[in-house]
């Protein structure tokens, strides 16, 4: 294996990923750029990136085996973790724990923008289970 290099990388100069091009059943409303990821760079044992919901939007409820983080950048929102629900906004970060179920929704008139991470080398090793009657109603 490779050892891993350092990297810059600058969002701007990436492409918007999600809505349905995505193998990721999250709807209309969320994007997201991944700026570090295995995949794509030589890096290990961590998977970043930028999000986006749009108002009105949110992340339905699912969960996944590795923990995750969260930093947010701007708008306004909630985030629910196993049944409890807290207001967030630029400066916040949540950790949510492995296995957890969650849901993340824009609450604010402007987008939501957030900073995400996984304990992983790559963005394909984070297996998304949704809920089944989140998958059933209609997405903002």
């Amino acid at each position: 294996m490779t050892a891993p290099e350092p990297a810059v990388v600058d969002q701007a100069d990436l492409a918007w990923q999600g809505g349905s091009d995505s193998g990721l059943a999250v709807g209309r409303g969320i994007r997201w750029k991944l700026l570090i990821d295995g995949e794509r760079l030589a890096s290990t044992e961590i998977v970043t990136g930028i999000a986006e919901i749009m108002p009105g939007a949110k992340l339905e409820h699912h969960h996944h085996e590795p923990a995750e983080t969260y930093y947010i950048v701007s708008g306004q929102g909630r985030v629910e973790i196993e049944g409890r629900t807290t207001a967030v906004g630029p400066g916040c970060a949540v950790y949510i724990p492995p296995d957890a179920r969650h849901a993340f929704h824009c609450t604010g008139a402007e987008p939501l923008v957030f900073v995400f991470s996984f304990p992983r080398d790559r963005f394909d090793q984070i297996v998304y289970h949704f809920d089944r009657e989140d998958r059933a109603r209609p997405q903002a």
